[in-house]
């Protein structure tokens, strides 16, 4: 076994998931507007979804979904229609709200589970990742996908939980700084980046 490998891909997974996209954007925008317990539950949701990609990759549905055009497009347009619906529903809805309360949506752990599941190119990533990192040439390539999944699971977490204990500690400066109104839109906003992300 390669421990240097596990080493690297590990320092790897951190770098990737510290990167500024629109998973770690929302859990940080999620916890300093809606709290530490709508962002543990938003970062579980979208590491499920990191679960679910690495059993894909395992059985090789994944190869199945990157060799059929079609199947891609229509998980991506599900994605993108999903995350639009989302965004146009907040934005309507803040223009009819009196509320001081920002428009919630009903399952925090449900939309960041959507967010990795209807999302094909997280599959591809894996695809394109994993083999460069097979670190043993006694155990089985499926076992290897399934253990650098559980590492890429388990770190991603972990930086996740911290953003949402940083942010979160900061959620009465943030809502001073932005309106009501403001974080309605912001919200909105967030989901259509979202949206234009998975369609792209």
């Amino acid at each position: 076994m390669q421990l240097d490998t596990i080493l690297i891909f590990l320092i790897s997974v951190c770098v990737l998931t510290l990167s500024p996209g629109p998973d770690i954007i929302y859990v940080f925008f999620k916890s300093s507007t809606d709290g530490i317990k709508a962002g543990v539950k938003t970062v579980f949701g979208l590491t499920t979804g990191l679960i679910f990609h690495t059993l894909l990759l395992v059985f090789g549905i994944s190869a199945l979904i990157k060799s059929n055009d079609n199947i891609f497009f229509i998980l991506k347009l599900f994605g993108f229609l999903y995350f639009m619906f989302l965004a146009g529903n907040v934005f309507f809805r803040s223009k009819k709200s009196k509320s001081s309360s920002l428009v919630k949506t009903n399952n925090d752990f449900y939309v960041g589970l959507m967010m990795n599941l209807l999302n094909p190119k997280v599959s591809l990533f894996f695809i394109a990742l994993f083999p460069g990192f097979i670190f043993s040439d006694n155990i089985s390539i499926e076992i290897q996908f399934l253990v650098l999944g559980l590492i890429f699971w388990f770190t991603a977490t972990l930086i996740f939980l911290t953003v949402v204990f940083i942010s979160s500690r900061i959620k009465d400066k943030i809502q001073n700084l932005l309106e009501n109104r403001n974080i309605y839109y912001i919200q909105a906003i967030v989901f259509f980046l979202i949206a234009i992300w998975i369609i792209k």
